[in-house]
């Protein structure tokens, strides 16, 4: 059996005490827009279009799907180390008062004051993050500042895609963001500051510093990704990008995934040239390898580039199948790619015959139950794979999870990701950022959805 009697028991109080009632999105209202598509670039016409400001009854109910629900009880869960973050920025001075922290993290912002700067605990090309005290509140919180949004259209839309799927994904293992600060100016603002609830660490870093984890964690730990999958996939998300620095980590082994900037959302009724026909395949492939990472301590696939990674992949799972290898690209998804370089097929379809290594000498002191789902997880052929939900009814995790304790979502609708399917001018993509960030000014957003300033921006119709 998966697991420690501890953390069944933990679990279980949990269940008992679970919530049955339903939170509905912080989303009060959709805008349909009605601009160019990618691939029509030339011969554009432009015309006016007032954008809706309410929401079709049936919409409603389906935000009111997305539902809240509460976290386990971590109590018979030993914790883990979590490393220090590196303070990049001094917060005080040799008389231990308080420098110009928040001053040089916060431009003109008017909300900064609400906001006190401990520390700088991340940086990247996005811009930095820091940890911080929401004074209103006294909860620390994590602040990221991502700057220039709009210097170039696709980070912009990447960031558009993030905050509005964290806005209707709302779930125990997904990172929540609080509150976004509102720009000093609806037209010319340049950055954006995002306030996610703080988390400790990443399972990067924890997978690093932890040489000690136990069955009872790989499992808890694998338990929530898929229980955040099937959560996500239920709506029709696909994120695309799972990787153990994009899965933030507490001490106490909650988890949460984060990032979902290249995450895409898969309509069956969409045409296929405009929306690319995504599967959960792909992200539970990611999944396995992070569990795989989590057994042995190390990446499972460090491949220099794409023809030594599928030179690891086949010393480990054999060589696939014919069939799997010309399949078309659409629907056979390795890993976060697919197979649609046609050099990687020839290098496979001539690759000598290999069989699979039993799992059990990869990784010799794993739980034989965790093998065994593993191997489903890491199926090469994307349809053997389970999906998160069936994954869940694994004996692995008996005692542990029901299919019907794990909570769904209903797909997002098509009216939220419009955008998708058009050209968007920097402008175009400015004020959909500014619109959502009213998500959480309610009451700038009800003057903005029904003053003078809500309608009409200018697109590029579609040529016929």
């Amino acid at each position: 059996m998966g697991g420690g009697g501890t953390l069944v028991d933990g679990v279980c109080r949990w269940f008992q005490r679970r919530s049955s009632s339903s939170t509905s999105s912080s989303s009060t209202s959709h805008r349909k827009l009605n601009t160019d598509d990618n691939k029509n670039d030339d011969n554009e016409e432009t015309r006016q279009i007032t954008l809706p400001a309410t929401v079709p009854e049936e919409d409603e109910q389906q935000q009111e799907e997305l539902t809240i629900i509460e976290d386990f009880d971590l109590s018979g869960l030993k914790s883990i180390k979590v490393p220090k973050r590196q303070n990049w920025i001094a917060t005080f001075d040799s008389q231990n008062k308080k420098v110009t922290v928040d001053t040089e993290f916060f431009t003109e912002y008017g909300e900064a004051s609400r906001y006190q700067i401990q520390e700088v605990i991340g940086k990247g090309s996005y811009g930095i993050v820091g940890s911080a005290v929401d004074t209103h509140t006294g909860e620390k919180v994590a602040i990221k500042k991502i700057n220039d949004v709009f210097g170039h259209v696709s980070d912009a839309m990447r960031i558009l895609r993030e905050i509005k799927l964290l806005r209707l994904l709302r779930h125990p293992d997904v990172v929540e963001i609080k509150h976004i600060m509102l720009p000093p100016s609806r037209r010319e603002f340049k950055d954006i500051y995002v306030v996610f609830e703080l988390m400790e660490s990443d399972l990067h870093q924890v997978i690093k510093v932890n040489d000690d984890l136990t069955r009872e964690h790989h499992q808890f730990f694998l338990f929530q990704l898929l229980r955040a999958l099937k959560y996500i996939h239920t709506a029709n998300v696909f994120h695309r990008d799972i990787k153990p620095k994009n899965i933030l980590v507490n001490a106490d082994c909650k988890l949460k995934i984060c990032d979902f900037g290249l995450a895409r959302v898969s309509f069956n009724d969409a045409p296929s040239a405009i929306f690319w026909t995504y599967t959960p395949a792909i992200d539970i492939w990611s999944i396995g390898c992070i569990f795989a990472e989590m057994l042995s301590g190390k990446p499972l696939f460090p491949g220099k580039n794409v023809v030594h990674q599928l030179d690891l992949m086949t010393d480990l799972l054999g060589t696939p199948s014919t069939e799997s290898i010309t399949r078309p690209s659409r629907e056979m998804a390795i890993t976060a790619y697919e197979i649609r370089n046609e050099k990687a097929r020839r290098y496979l379809s001539n690759m000598r015959k290999k069989t699979p290594l039993p799992f059990s000498q990869k990784f010799p002191d794993a739980d034989p139950l965790a093998l065994q789902l593993l191997e489903r997880l890491l199926a090469f052929d994307p349809k053997d794979r389970p999906s998160a939900e069936d994954a869940l009814t694994d004996p692995y995790f008996h005692g542990l999870s029901t299919a019907d304790r794990e909570s769904s979502a209903h797909p997002i609708s098509k009216l939220e990701f419009e955008f998708e399917k058009r050209k968007l001018a920097k402008e175009d993509v400015r004020e959909l950022i500014y619109r959502e960030i009213l998500e959480y000014h309610p009451q700038m957003l009800q003057e903005y959805l029904h003053g003078a300033d809500q309608a009409s921006f200018m697109y590029p119709r579609i040529v016929d």
